[in-house]
């Protein structure tokens, strides 16, 4: 499509488009020189490692940011000033990774927020909203209520609502910023679904992920961002994975099963036991044993009770029925009992239940401490806060530095470096790189490695098939709140991992009990 300039960007042939952008913050410069052109009618891929200026881009197009130099086009039109309200009166609308959906309202309230019916009165009718935004429901596919109250949604479903409401009105530009990191399979298909749909229709959509194979699954085209430059734009069919990776990275990245340190020849007692646990109506009895120095994976579709069981086992919820005990500890009853005695807990919604966003790097690590500790010396927390954030790999100007502004990657690793310097023997992880670029995903793997070369045992919940064969030692699949079936070692593949998944959909039978290794 090549890389557009000055007055080529101006006419009516770019649905939105930016010409010589920069942006700088203090002490970074977050977008040079870039020049970027969508064509109308087509699903154009923005790709980059966290800190590459993606967001940044976003902000500008958006209206949400105003650049220092360039200028912004929609439609042939120049975005003269810079707001979202004025972005959106030129036909932009974003559907943003992090949900803002109103819990308290029901989902016809949220879908039709923007542009709630009126009868001739003005007043605002509840059969009516319902009425209109079942129907548009209806057409997107989604398998949704609008009588529903929002907040008993999960968060996938709440992610599918953001997209009914982002297409409710007819729109030239739909910006989707990673729309797939709280979606299953099946919940994939649908968004991919509606976008083709609406390109058919000759909507234009900006697409962000991570990950690559949904690229050539649904776009056309593709930018890459390197280190806040235009480094690379090119037809997708032109090109492939490695290329990509190669334009994003300026290295090679490597997809496989990641090398792990010897295995004794007796295998440890388990850390970590869950003994019939069951939560009636969600999750099926099931028995779990965790040994120190392995990677559990918990895989399976929205709705599987992978989630509801990473939580029990990190003391986050209490099972209905049967116990989660820790050796040496015994039952454990709450979180905090849970905390202290060295279960670190990364939750699916960093922003919402892992992280202050406001308050500074430090004070977020101190979170982890506080669960071994009573005192807070603020020295001795700066000095473990700049020692955590060397190991936790975090891109910070310093330990000062507030939450809010950290890459979405970043701010994972916030949530991770917390745990890795609280010192925990066992460590539950629920979508730990929803977000996360490519290379960070890899650094965080081999962080999880390095914990269990000293021990530590993992639990993994995800929905990313080559994360869970790269990194587990185990894998029990899961469908409907029944553990449907279990691998080990090398026999975890992504086709395998699909299969089982499948499977597990069409026919759910009794829970598979997981015994200790040497039983099997």
């Amino acid at each position: 499509m090549g890389h557009p300039r000055g007055d080529d960007l101006s006419g009516d042939g770019w649905a939105i488009a930016c010409a010589g952008v920069s942006k700088s913050f203090p002490g970074v410069r977050a977008l040079d020189d870039v020049s970027l052109g969508l064509r109308p009618g087509t699903v154009h891929a923005l790709l980059g490692e966290n800190g590459a200026g993606k967001s940044t881009l976003i902000r500008i197009l958006t209206g949400a940011e105003r650049p220092d130099t360039g200028q912004v086009f929609i439609g042939g039109q120049p975005l003269r000033h810079a707001t979202p309200v004025a972005a959106r009166k030129l036909g932009v609308r974003v559907l943003p990774q992090e949900r803002h959906v109103a819990g308290e309202l029901t989902v016809g309230h949220n879908v039709l927020l923007d542009d709630l019916p009126r009868n001739a009165l003005g007043l605002v009718g509840a059969r009516a909203i319902a009425r209109r935004a079942q129907e548009h429901l209806d057409r997107l596919g989604l398998d949704l209520d609008a009588r529903m109250r929002a907040g008993d949604l999960t968060a996938a479903q709440q992610q599918l609502v953001e997209l009914a409401r982002t297409t409710a009105r007819p729109a030239q530009v739909i910006v989707l910023d990673e729309p797939t990191a709280s979606l299953a399979g099946d919940e994939v298909e649908v968004l991919f679904r509606v976008i083709r749909s609406l390109r058919e229709q000759g909507t234009t959509l900006l697409y962000i992920s991570h990950h690559l194979h949904e690229v050539f699954e649904v776009a056309d085209t593709a930018t890459v961002l390197r280190n806040g430059r235009h480094v690379m734009d090119v037809a997708v069919a032109d090109t492939d994975t490695d290329g990509l990776l190669r334009a994003m990275f300026d290295r090679e990245i490597e997809h496989s099963r990641l090398p792990r340190a010897p295995r004794p020849a007796a295998p440890p007692a388990p850390v970590l036991t869950a003994r019939g646990v069951a939560v009636p109506g969600r999750l099926a009895p099931l028995d779990v044993a965790v040994r120190p120095g392995e990677v559990l994976a918990l895989s399976g579709p929205a709705g599987s009770g992978t989630s509801l069981l990473a939580e029990l086992l990190a003391g986050v919820s209490q099972p209905g029925e049967g116990t989660v005990e820790l050796a040496g500890t015994g039952r454990l009853r709450s979180r905090s009992a849970a905390a202290s005695a060295g279960i670190g807990f990364v939750p699916a919604d960093r922003k919402r239940q892992a992280l202050l966003l406001e308050r500074a790097i430090v004070e977020n690590l101190q979170l982890g401490a506080a669960a071994t500790s009573v005192l807070y010396r603020p020295r001795r927390a700066l000095r473990d806060a700049a020692r955590a954030l060397q190991r936790g790999r975090v891109r910070a100007a310093s330990p000062g530095t507030p939450v809010r502004v950290l890459s979405g990657g970043n701010q994972q690793r916030v949530v991770f470096a917390r745990w890795l310097s609280a010192g925990c023997r066992v460590l539950v992880l629920d979508q730990p790189t929803a977000g996360v670029d490519v290379a960070a995903k890899f650094d965080i793997y081999a962080q999880l490695l390095d914990l269990t070369a000293d021990g530590v045992a993992v639990v993994v919940v995800s929905s990313d098939y080559e994360e869970i064969s790269a990194l587990a030692d185990r894998a029990l699949i899961m469908v409907g709140g029944v553990a449907t079936a279990s691998l080990d070692g090398d026999a975890i593949t992504p086709e395998k991992l699909y299969e089982l998944e499948t499977e597990g959909a069409h026919e759910v039978g009794e829970a598979v009990v997981l015994p200790p290794e040497e039983d099997r």
